[in-house]
């Protein structure tokens, strides 16, 4: 078990090489998003909604007055919002809720409405939420309640395959324990029976990360998404997968997409010198047929871009193009950046966690139209 606030770097596979001082440092990259590092001057550039100060694309898009009370639906390929092929832009975070990273990091309820406040509005903004076993309910109904004001979607992670914020690796041991199974279970079906019909939660993810096991994934996701319909027949379900490579093979990958508890197929990236990944090709020919989500995707940046590859100038048009490519590509239907998660004086830092003192990728996400 480990207490690691994020994902450890000794057991996360690298996708990029990293800089000076590691590929995450441990207080802001992690397997989440964050707010409000230096209260006072960055709260007025985080939840200021419209262009950024130091340049920008102008104003984000207009509300479309439906809000989050539109359900997220799966035709093929594609994902649906009003019967209408939908693609969504975002973050991500672990720290949101107060149960998971170092104490200068974790966000209270306020903080997330404010963070909520400073996004797009046009039923297209997105979070990626972990939520795990005991972790703080009263908190994940009060950002879904801000999520509904603000009109922006959630997706929520219930558990961690490789072993962050105090959960265990799923290995094959864990699969074959059934006390583990039913509390896994019983997790989910609190959850689903809590926020039965909740269109503002657009689908759950079973793990974040997981490996394939020999198999026993796949009997899981079914065994999962069958308890699931039981519940909430509606509720959609997206895998939380790296790419193929992690999961054994293309074949692995393929098998795991064409469960029939699994809806949405997902990918995460670090690849920052491409635009769409080397690997989103084998992702999106092993998906079954299904949409695929890019989880997570992170550049390392600083303000100034010393002693770092890019300044946050640099990266606003690097996660342009990259939110250019998975919001067009076929069968891809949106993306989540790393992270948005505090920590001291981080701006200055060569980092993918310092989302929340970058106003100029802010504003691009907010902004962003294909």
């Amino acid at each position: 078990m480990s207490d690691a606030p994020g994902r450890d770097p000794s057991t996360t596979p690298l996708r990029v090489t990293p800089p000076a001082g590691g590929r995450r440092r441990r207080l802001v990259i992690g397997a989440g998003v964050a707010l409000l590092v230096v209260i006072g001057v960055v709260t007025a550039v985080i939840v200021s909604q419209g262009p950024s100060p130091s340049g920008g694309s102008g104003a984000p898009p207009a509300a479309d007055g439906l809000g989050t009370d539109v359900p997220i639906t799966v035709d093929g390929d594609r994902i649906l919002r009003n019967g209408q092929p939908w693609w969504l832009l975002g973050y991500n975070s672990f720290v949101w809720s107060g149960n998971c990273g170092d104490e200068d990091e974790r966000m209270s309820a306020e903080d997330v409405d404010a963070w909520f406040a400073s996004m797009r509005h046009d039923g297209r903004g997105a979070v990626r939420l972990f939520f795990f076993e005991n972790w703080d309910l009263d908190r994940l109904d009060a950002a879904v309640e801000s999520a509904k004001r603000h009109d922006v979607y959630l997706t929520i992670t219930l558990d961690d395959a490789i072993g962050g914020c105090g959960e265990t690796d799923k290995d094959s041991s864990w699969f074959e324990d059934q006390d583990e199974r039913d509390a896994f279970r019983a997790h989910m079906t609190s959850l689903l029976e809590r926020y039965r019909g909740e269109t503002t939660i657009a689908w759950f993810e079973y793990f974040n990360e997981p490996s394939y096991e020999g198999g026993a994934l796949r009997e899981f996701y079914d065994e999962m998404g069958a308890a699931a319909d039981e519940v909430d027949p509606d509720r959609l379900f997206a895998t939380g997968t790296i790419a193929p490579y992690a999961v054994g093979d293309d074949a692995d990958f393929t098998t795991l997409n064409e469960s029939p508890g699994v809806d949405i197929a997902s990918m995460h990236e670090y690849d920052e010198n491409e635009v769409e990944s080397n690997h989103g090709p084998d992702v999106r020919a092993g998906s079954a047929g299904k949409p695929v989500i890019v989880g997570e995707f992170g550049l390392y940046a600083s303000e100034s871009g010393e002693d770092c590859e890019r300044d946050f100038a640099e990266r606003t048009e690097q996660a342009r193009l990259k939110a250019e490519a998975y919001t067009t590509g076929a069968g891809y239907a949106g993306a989540m950046m790393w992270a948005w998660q505090p920590g001291p004086e981080n701006a200055s830092e060569c980092e993918y966690g310092n989302l929340d003192v970058d106003p100029l990728v802010q504003e691009m996400l907010r902004t962003f139209t294909p």
